[in-house]
Parts: structure tokens; sequence; C-alpha cells
């Protein structure tokens, strides 16, 4: 079970009002899951403190506080366990659902702001694509698991992250490089970051939460939970949300010495998601879990935004997603444990565009997708555990493109019905031996392509894939840990990639990645005068890819997608969080994160793009977050900004993307109303009104306005 870190709360809840993390599911990292609080010498200690502070800018990690309780008026700390962010051989950044109530997050957006590392593509608004892209190494290097089990897209190799809610997420988390848990399916290490996402459970008989959100340009967003626990380890919950918006934001067109007031066009969505999620425990950690999800999403596409224009058809995209997955581990022995995982997904992707000579064009896309994976944990001793993970998987895609609308170039086209069958194989070995832990791994990855139509299949791919992660405590009484990992790891062409009309390409090799990451973390350990807890983390990495896949113009009229270019990414990520007692009844959190990226295109010394700052990746990226916890009204304070960027690595007139800072202001307070727990919030976004854009031509809502309110019982 999570514990609750209750700030500003009327009381603690009881042990049967609690809620908690799926069951089964392991913390974001394994380990120890204790901490004691230990003592050093005063130089030993000063040595650490200052050390890291003389490199360590404010930068955001997550809360780790003693495991005392601390009670100031009108403030209940009830701390946590060590972080294991703080003990993990690689990098790693988690929010819990008492953290994002208290930093204000609402949104999978709002949650990637308080991580460092991460780069968002944002097309604009509510119903505006979102994908991520860690250390600058791209979006389709990062992968997402929920629940466990990875979600996959195998026609454009990204997830747009919009389509997820926290409405019932428990606990939402980075890994860059490969996790400390070992215990898991193969194709859960074959990505260089992945974001997690944890199902949350509750331990009452009956627990309902439903919240209404409103906002700027006729947003509404309801949703309900509904779930419960019979108190002998059967967890069940369901839970749907809804969203509706106009999404027709205001923003400043500017062409020469022409300055017009516009309102987004063809901009408006609804959709939502639900799902359904059961978890049983017995006998100790030999558990059964199922999950059905379904999603549905009708968006207008507003377009670009170029010159004096808006440039849309009237275009139009439905997304229909919905998978169903299980897992089930047994525990034989204290030596010998199984895992077996079981998915099927299915895509649709629905578009229609107005043809200005009259008409309608329409594209439909569907996926599918068959997956299984079995995994077997030997631990013949306390200090050293083995693991054998293999996974196999189908992906076919189909289309309503006919075959007349095919290329016969050799370019090949998505109505050649591509399909893939995938095989992954990991071999791992973690040993904690007195303060130091080694974790070996091996994916060895085999995919085999074919087409049922038109032009010819892709090549088939072998590849083997290492990685090495340590972690040591210098001192034995002091939580201050070094880390160090390398990873190689490869990409497979997407079938857009490889297949689409005109500009895909078969015989494109795959993306090879490799990393280098050395670190240090620190928490205080213990309440420091009026510091309740301050944690900090600083990780240097050193990031190459090869053979990386670009579109780039065939013809006058043609795009094709290429092998042209290696990049080289070398950087920093700082993190710090900090809460201390201001005054009786009184409390700030200060949570901050910072990244430096240089990530440059290595392709050809002689080429003018050579070393410059690779597309849309920023140099700098920070984001800081103060929390004024009181018996009144909670308020967040939340900035977050980037440098300057540009749209292609040339570097040319126009192509210039300008850097930006935000400013959020948000309030909110629980409280109890008999049986009741009702939660409201209001938010003001962009207080400053700026108008920037993190994808070109497509705008960002300046101002607006978020009100949310809830009941719990």
């Amino acid at each position: 079970m999570a514990t609750d870190i209750l700030l500003g709360r009327p009381s603690a809840l009881t042990a049967s009002q609690k809620t908690c993390h799926c069951p089964n599911q392991s913390s974001l990292l394994r380990g120890q899951h204790t901490a004691s609080l230990y003592m050093i010498t005063l130089e030993q200690r000063h040595f650490i403190f200052a050390a890291l502070c003389a490199v360590a800018i404010p930068v955001h990690a997550q809360t780790s506080i003693t495991d005392t309780t601390h009670t100031i008026q009108g403030v209940t700390v009830e701390a946590r366990r060590l972080s294991e962010q703080v003990k993990a051989s690689t990098p790693v950044q988690e929010l819990d659902e008492e953290q994002m109530l208290r930093r204000g997050v609402q949104t999978i957006t709002d949650a990637l702001k308080h991580f460092s590392g991460i780069t968002v593509r944002d097309y604009g608004g509510a119903g505006g694509m979102k994908m991520v892209s860690v250390r600058g190494i791209g979006s389709k290097h990062t992968g997402v698991v929920y629940d466990g089990l990875t979600v996959t897209d195998c026609q454009t190799g990204a997830i747009d992250l919009s389509r997820f809610s926290l409405d019932n997420v428990g606990a939402l988390g980075l890994v860059i490089g490969d996790g400390d848990d070992i215990f898991a399916p193969a194709r859960n290490h074959a990505y260089a970051a992945t974001l997690y996402l944890n199902t949350l459970y509750t331990e009452r008989p009956l627990n309902v939460r439903m919240r209404l959100e409103t906002g700027s340009w006729g947003t509404y967003a309801p949703s309900l939970f509904v779930g419960g626990s019979n108190g002998k380890g059967l967890h069940v919950n369901i839970m749907g949300e809804y969203l509706w918006s106009d999404n027709n934001y205001p923003f400043t067109l500017y062409n020469g010495r022409l300055t017009l007031r516009e309102h987004r066009q063809n901009s408006q969505l609804h959709g939502g998601h639900s799902e359904a999620n059961i978890n049983y425990v017995w006998k100790g950690n030999n558990s059964l879990s199922a999950k059905v999800y379904y999603y549905d999403s009708h968006c207008h596409l507003p377009g670009i935004v170029h010159l004096y224009t808006q440039d849309n058809d009237n275009e139009q995209q439905r997304e229909r997603n919905a998978f169903a997955q299980m897992e089930w581990k047994k525990i034989f022995s204290p030596q010998w444990s199984f895992k077996w995982n079981g998915k099927f997904t299915w895509n649709a992707t629905l578009y229609h565009r107005d043809i200005p000579s009259g008409g309608m064009k329409s594209e439909h896309y569907f996926q599918r997708e068959w997956y299984t994976s079995s995994a077997l944990l030997y631990t013949p001793t306390p200090w050293l555990s083995a693991d054998y993970s293999l996974d196999y998987a189908f992906n076919n895609l189909n289309s309503t493109l006919r075959l007349s609308e095919s290329s016969t170039s050799g370019s090949g086209t998505i109505s050649s019905r591509p399909r893939r069958y995938t095989i992954l194989q990991s071999f791992s070995v973690k040993a904690q031996i007195s303060r130091l832990t080694a974790i070996a791994q091996l994916l060895q990855s085999n995919y085999i392509n074919k087409v049922r139509t038109g032009e010819i299949a892709a090549g088939n791919e072998h590849c083997w894939s290492p990685s090495v992660n340590l972690s040591w405590q210098p001192f034995e009484k002091e939580p201050f840990y070094l880390r160090a990992f390398w990873k190689n790891i490869f990409r497979e062409p997407n079938f857009n990639e490889l297949y689409y009309y005109h500009l895909g390409s078969p015989t494109l090799r795959p993306e090879k990645t490799s990393q280098w990451n050395a670190g240090v973390t620190w928490d205080s350990g213990r309440r420091l005068g009026r510091v309740l807890h301050l944690q900090l983390t600083l990780d240097g990495y050193v990031a190459s890819v090869r053979d990386k896949i670009l579109s780039v113009p065939f013809n006058m009229f043609i795009w094709r997608t290429t092998n042209l270019s290696k990049t080289r990414s070398l950087g920093a990520d700082f993190t710090m969080d900090m809460i201390w007692a201001v005054a009786r009844g009184h409390s700030l959190e200060l949570t901050t994160n910072y990244t430096f990226q240089r990530v440059q295109d290595r392709n050809n010394p002689a080429a003018s793009t050579y070393n410059n700052q690779i597309a849309y990746i920023p140099q700098n990226t920070f984001g800081s977050t103060l929390t004024w916890m009181n018996p009144w009204l909670n308020v967040v304070l939340s900035l977050d900004g980037m440098d300057e960027r540009w749209t292609v690595n040339e570097h040319s007139n126009g192509t210039r993307i300008a850097g930006y800072g935000e400013m959020d202001l948000s309030a909110w307070r629980q409280f109890r109303l008999e049986q009741w727990l009702i939660t409201f919030r209001v938010s003001m976004l962009n207080v400053t009104d700026k108008q920037y854009e993190l994808v070109a031509h497509y705008p960002m809502p300046g101002r607006s306005w978020r009100f949310s309110i809830g009941v719990e019982f």
C-alpha cells in the first residue's frame, strides 16, 4: 500500500480509507523497501551536502521524507520510506497520487513538466497530440507501460499521451535506461526510456469518486471512478471520463507590419475513455490481474497557421483504441517465480478531408496486435537473482487505400498490408552485495517482416542489445548513492516509415542507440531544522544514434524516409525537492528540474548542418513548482519553459522557434462533509498570456482558466 503524504488535510485517513497502487505491481524500482536513519560524522555530512549544492541548481525530484510523523498546526506530514529514486541504478522520477494533488497536476502534460530530460511536442489545446522525447533521442524511443505491459502503435511507433487520463492513476514515473526490476517482459527493456502508469486501487469496500472539470473555450470534462476491495486480496474498479471542448482559443497572427487577432478554427473535439480493472492477490504474492480499455475520440484538425491563413480543409480524424490484457504471477518457492502476460490491441484511425474541388477524401487504417510474454525468476540467494523472459508479438496493418493508389516505383505503400512477427528474449542478472547493486541484461530481438499485397517486404532483423547498471552507497549510514549505466538498443522502423505511400522505404535500417549515464543522488534522511525533507539528484549523460531515420526531399513533390543522420547527445539533468515548515500551520514545498542537452548532427563533417542542434530539441529546459500548504487554501505556483529551437537541422532563416517561459497559478482545498471528501481546485494557466509554439505554426493557448470539483465517498 502506498503511504499517504497529507499536507493541509483535516486529518489522516484511516487504514480502510487509504488507496494503493496495483497490489501485484511493484514500485517502479525494485530494491529494499525500508530505510533506516543513519548517522555519520559531521564532516562527512557537510562534505556531501556542499558537493551536491555546488553543482545542483534547484530542480525537481520526488518526495521522500523520514519515517517519522511531523505535526504542524493545520499541516500533517505522514512520511514515506526512503525513495527508490535515490537508490536506483538508473535515473527514475515518480509522482504518486498525493504528490500530483499537492503540485497541481491534473493532466499527463502537467505531470511531464515535473520530469527532467523530457521535451514535449504539443500541437496545441485540449485535443492536440502530445508526444515526448527523452534526452533528444526521439519519441519513438520512449515506451509507455500501463500496468506492466507496453502500449504500442505499429503504424507510427509513437504514443499520443493525450489519450490517457490521471483519474485512476496511482503513480506515474519515468525510467531512463533499464530499471532495477528484472522480473518483467522482455519488451519493457526495448526502449531508451519508459513512461510508467500504474492503476490506483482502493482498500475500502466501496470507493466512489466523481469529478467535474470546466474551463475556457467550452471545455467540460466529467469522470467517474468506482472501486472496492473485499479485504481478502480482491480489488476491482471501473472508470470512465469524457472531454468536450470547442478549443477555439485566440492567438495573435503576425505577418510583417500586419497584426491580427484570430481564433483557432475547425478545432472542436469530443471523446473519452473507459476501463475496468481487477486484481486478486492470494498466498502472499501470487496474483492475477486483468484490464479492459477503450478510447474513442473525434477531433477536428485546425491545421497550421501560416501568414494570413489557417490551413485546413475541414480535416477530421477519429481515433479508436481498445485493448485487453492479463497477468498471472505464481510464486512456486522462495527461489522460483513465474509470470505470464497476454494482450490483444486494436487501433483504428479514420481520417477525412474536404477536397477544394468538391467531395471528400477518406483514409482509414486498422492495426491489430497479439502479444504474449513469459518470465521466469530464479533467486538462489537473497543477494542474487536471475530472470529469463520470452515475448512473442504479431502485428498487422490494413487500410482502405486501393491498390490502384499504390506506388509502383518501389517506394512501397500502406496498402501493402504489412505484417510483423516479433520474438524477444531477455537475460538478466541482479546482484546486491553489501552497498553495491549490479545488474546486467541482454536483449535478443528478432523481427520478421512480410506483406500480403503490393510492394516488397522490409528485410528481417536480428540484434543483441546489452546493458549494465551499477549503484553504490559509499557511506554505510548515509543515503548518498553513486550510479552509472550503459545501454545499447535499436529501434525497428515502424510501418509508416517502411510502407507509407511515396514516403516509406522498405530498405530502411534500424536506428541504433548507445547510452552512457553517471549520476549521484542524496536524501537528507531526516529532518534538518525546519527542513522536513531535502533530496537532490544530478546525472550526466552521453547518447548517440546511428542510422537515424529522417524524411528528406526525393524530388520537387515527394519526400522519402532514409537512414541519413547520426546524432550525439551530451547533457545533464538536475532535480531537487525540498519541504520545510515556515511557521506553525504552514509549509512550503519547492520542486525544480533543469535539463541541459546538446543534441548535435554528426552525420557529415563537411555539411553545413554538422554540429548543429537537432530540430525541435531545446538546449535548456526548466520547470519549478512552489506549493504553499496552509489551513485555509493551498496555493501552487508553477513555472516552466525552454530556449529557442529550430524546425530543421539547417537552422535557416524563418525556421527558428522562439523560447518561452510560462507561469501557472492554482489554488485547491480538501475538506470533509460527513462521509464525503470534497476537493475543489481553480487554476489560471499561462498567467502572463504568453504566445508561444512547441510545434511550428501551431500556436499554444494563451491565458485560460480551469475549475474542477471532486466528490469522494
